[in-house]
């Protein structure tokens, strides 16, 4: 009898614990990608801000007045860039840790492909959480003065909720068609190097993988994010055209009688945003990627040191 009740505690113990370090991967993920977040809002402000500026002016990206104020509204747009900046990570450590073994040990499917799984759920999950976020950020770019709050109030003024999920197909689309790209190349880049120099890739190799793995997942998520930005820009009194309405047009806008070929590729290419605005996806992704290992790596030691002298106790 006695044997039954402390076999049960100690299953009840068992179990706690792996709640408890369920929990902690869950803090130590969610830790990371804050101070991912947050880094890299402050890092790349200057590039994103001059991105915007050249678009909206129509001028080269390294114009000097691209640069002047470069933190200016910074602040005001902090937490949302956090959280825009740090969620991708989030999701991407958490299916690392549960989804990633289960299709690859589980089910039988090869690392790439299991991994080409946790980018397309990371990338639907970041993409369903921060639509709104972005369709409100989108808005107060386009006018002058207006901060966050009084975009939103403004948006729901005109539209309501509706004006609020307006774009999240889209969204979802273009970060799951980047998140599975980017994971799958990543995963193959390090895979194939790996077993050509039998040794672990250095740092400045897996960023430079990263770098490219994410640059690659930019030009394919590309027609998506132009849907999405159409998808933005629709009254919010209007419906918004389909995504293979949208496509259609610029393919067929894309036509125009006369054309050279390369001058095809510079409508694409201005159209679809290639350029500065990839080479910011790319070493940013790399950054943040670099980040957040580092920090989770250094979080799970410090939390295991923690646990570890507790149960000392």
């Amino acid at each position: 009898m006695w044997g039954a009740l402390d076999m049960g505690s100690s299953l009840k113990e068992q179990e706690n614990a792996r709640e408890l370090n369920y929990k902690q991967k869950f803090n130590v993920d969610a830790a990371s990608g804050l101070i991912v977040g947050v880094a890299t809002s402050g890092i790349f402000n200057p590039w994103d801000r001059a991105l915007y500026l050249s678009v909206k002016y129509n001028r080269p990206f390294l114009t000097a007045a691209n640069f002047k104020s470069p933190y200016q509204g910074f602040s005001q747009a902090l937490v949302q860039r956090t959280f825009l900046g740090g969620i991708y990570y989030v999701a991407q450590g958490q299916l690392n840790t549960y989804l990633f073994p289960y299709l690859h040990n589980q089910l039988g499917f090869s690392q790439t492909l299991s991994q080409f799984y946790v980018g397309m759920a990371a990338g639907s999950i970041g993409g369903a959480l921060t639509n709104s976020i972005s369709a409100i950020k989108y808005h107060t770019w386009g006018k002058e003065g207006a901060s966050f709050r009084s975009s939103a109030h403004e948006m729901w003024t005109q539209g309501g909720i509706q004006t609020f999920v307006k774009g999240t197909t889209a969204t979802m689309t273009r970060d799951m068609a980047f998140g599975s790209t980017y994971e799958m190349l990543r995963s193959l880049m390090r895979t194939k190097a790996e077993k050509t120099e039998s040794k672990k890739l250095s740092a400045n190799q897996s960023f430079i993988y990263n770098a490219g793995a994410a640059a690659v997942a930019t030009v394919v998520s590309s027609p998506f994010n132009y849907v999405r930005n159409m998808h933005y820009a629709t009254p919010p009194d209007r419906k918004p055209a389909s995504a293979y309405e949208v496509l259609t047009h610029l393919w067929n806008e894309s036509k125009n009688p006369g054309q050279s070929f390369v001058s095809r590729l510079s409508f694409f290419q201005q159209k679809l945003r290639f350029g500065w605005g990839t080479a910011r996806v790319a070493v940013g992704m790399a950054v943040g990627q670099k980040l957040f290992d580092w920090t989770r790596d250094q979080l799970s030691h410090a939390s295991s040191d923690a646990t570890e002298n507790t149960l000392k106790k």
